[in-house]
């Protein structure tokens, strides 16, 4: 939350807060997902907090739609990682790793996976077997649900199901959002106006 306070102080442009937000505060997190035993409701906190501190700064609109805080710029959303996926992409790298890689302390890990204390490698195993899908694969899954129920909803999705007739452009319709030359205040309430 701190390094996110610090993000927010500067004078960075809407985009390149978010992506600060990316590299500065959300690799804190990232270290420590597969050490230690993160809950889903933990992560979802930490979500909502973010958004708060968003709202709080002026960077997300109250009114704006949560999801499209989401999609990825390309696809007309904010650019901001979940928690949830950034955490499932790292568990199944570390399960990924530990199965690819050999050698003494990784036999010593192999060992402890399968020994029935180690709840969080049990769960890293279980996620394995549940998704089977690389990294990416995960992460643009999680990104095609979020947009599927940002165009779902009645108010919110207005706009992205009028994009997707033939005669609108959609890349160049948001051109805006992939350039983030604006300031977090004005992005927010464009964004907030389009919802």
């Amino acid at each position: 939350m701190r390094r996110l306070r610090l993000v927010f102080g500067t004078e960075l442009s809407a985009k390149n807060k978010i992506q600060a937000i990316g590299s500065l505060a959300l690799q804190v997190l990232r270290y420590t997902f597969g050490i230690s035993n993160w809950h889903q409701v933990e992560l979802q906190k930490l979500d909502r907090k973010t958004r708060k501190l968003l709202t709080i700064h002026r960077q997300h609109h109250p009114k704006a739609d949560i999801d499209r805080l989401y999609v990825t710029r390309k696809q007309g959303g904010r650019g901001l990682m979940q928690l949830e996926t950034a955490h499932e992409a790292e568990i199944t790298k570390l399960v990924e790793y530990v199965d690819r890689k050999e050698g003494p302390p990784i036999q010593v890990v192999r060992t402890h996976q399968h020994n029935p204390d180690s709840a969080m490698l049990q769960r890293a195993r279980c996620l394995k077997t549940e998704v089977q899908k690389e990294t990416r694969k995960i992460k643009d899954s999680t990104a095609e649900k979020t947009k599927v129920r940002w165009h779902g909803k009645r108010m919110h999705g207005q706009l992205p199901r009028n994009l997707d007739e033939k005669l609108v452009d959609i890349e160049q319709s948001y051109r805006w959002l992939k350039s983030g030359d604006f300031k977090g205040e004005t992005e927010s309430k464009i964004v907030a106006a389009q919802n």
